[in-house]
């Protein structure tokens, strides 16, 4: 009896032990993006964050075209050169997460123009794409906080030369 109740406890401890380390596995929607120290319009720039509903992107040219997905842009303009950062979300849920993958996949886009620069045409080559859907104020139109982390490339290469972060509120485009 002595041993079957040693046998017993020495079980359940390892039993324990083994249950309570055992890692658990993170859902990787469970994040937030804090509203705290959002990024400025650069000095002598105009920005504009905003998406649309319903939306795809044309893969030659970035335009928005009817779809089933929700992008969002963020546009900086500084006299003759304009910038743009494109992210395909998926329209369900009020959360998403684009990794290196989506990134690999052309669900982030980068485009520069400058008629009057010389210079190289760069690429999203990965990073992470976090937004969360603000709840909506009955006076302000709905609104999405997102904060990406994009790593850029020169065509063709797979060298990095350049990172953009950013982190701030998209409202819709008008329609």
């Amino acid at each position: 009896m002595k041993n079957a109740v040693k046998t017993t406890t020495i079980l359940l401890i390892a039993c324990t032990t083994f249950f309570a380390c055992k890692k658990k596995t993170e859902d990787p929607m469970d994040f937030t993006v804090d509203d705290q120290n959002l990024t400025a319009c650069p000095l002598g720039t105009t920005c504009h964050f905003q998406y649309a509903d319903n939306a795809s992107m044309d893969e030659n040219w970035l335009n928005i075209t009817a779809g089933q997905h929700r992008i969002f842009w963020a546009r900086n303009v500084k006299d003759s050169r304009t910038s743009w950062m494109y992210f395909q979300a998926p329209m369900t849920g009020d959360r998403f997460l684009l990794n290196d993958a989506d990134v690999q996949a052309g669900k982030v886009k980068f485009v520069s123009s400058c008629p009057v620069c010389y210079g190289v045409e760069l690429r999203a080559l990965k990073g992470t794409v976090k937004g969360i859907k603000v709840v909506k104020n009955s006076a302000e139109p709905e609104k999405w906080l997102l904060e990406s982390n994009i790593v850029l490339s020169v065509i063709g290469s797979i060298v990095p030369v350049d990172t953009i972060y950013v982190k701030q509120y998209y409202t819709p485009a008008i329609q």
